[in-house]
C-alpha cells in the first residue's frame, strides 16, 4: 500500500511539471514548481497461521503491518465455524506499534474445521487480513478407553 501511495505521489508530481504554469517569466519561460505531497499511511494487518492446535484449543496469530496515521490501534480476530460468516471476535487488545499479536480460543469442539481473520481498528476504520482456517484434533483411542471405564 505504501508503494501505491508513493507511486501516485510521483505520478502527480511529474504531471504537475509537466504542466505549464501560469506564474511563469515571460523573459525566459522559466518556471518553478513547489509540491508537497502529503503520503497517507494505510491500517495494514496479515492474518498468520493458527499454531498450539489441540482438541479443544488453538491459538491464532496475527502481524500489525502498519498502524496508518494512528498512535493506537486495537487489534482481534473474528471467528467460527462458516467460511465467509465470522460470527465471534476475541477480545480486542490496545497495540501502540507494529508486530506480532496473538488470541488463545479455548472450549473448541473436537475433529472440528474454525475459519478466522485479524481485524485492527483505528479512528473508526476497521482492515480485516485474509480468512484462514484450522481443524481441531481428533480425540484419540486412550480418551474413549478411559471415558469408558
Amino acid at each position: 500500500m505504501k508503494f501505491i501511495a508513493i507511486v501516485l505521489a510521483l505520478i502527480i508530481s511529474l504531471v504537475a511539471i509537466g504542466s505549464p504554469c501560469p506564474s511563469a517569466q515571460a523573459a525566459n519561460n522559466t518556471a518553478e514548481v513547489n509540491l508537497t505531497a502529503n503520503v497517507v499511511s494505510l491500517l495494514s494487518v496479515t492474518t498468520n497461521n493458527a499454531r498450539w492446535i489441540t482438541v479443544k484449543g488453538a491459538t491464532l496469530n496475527g502481524w500489525l503491518d502498519d498502524l496508518g496515521n494512528f498512535s493506537s490501534v486495537s487489534v482481534s480476530f473474528e471467528w467460527g465455524t462458516t467460511s465467509g460468516s465470522l460470527d465471534k471476535e476475541t477480545r480486542p487488545r490496545p497495540k501502540r506499534r507494529t508486530g506480532a499479536f496473538n488470541a488463545r480460543l479455548q472450549r473448541l469442539s473436537p475433529n472440528t474445521t474454525y475459519y478466522f481473520k485479524a481485524k485492527v481498528e483505528g479512528g473508526g476504520t476497521i482492515v480485516y487480513g485474509d480468512e484462514l482456517n484450522f481443524t481441531t484434533q481428533k480425540r484419540s483411542w486412550w480418551f474413549w478407553w478411559l471415558w469408558w471405564w
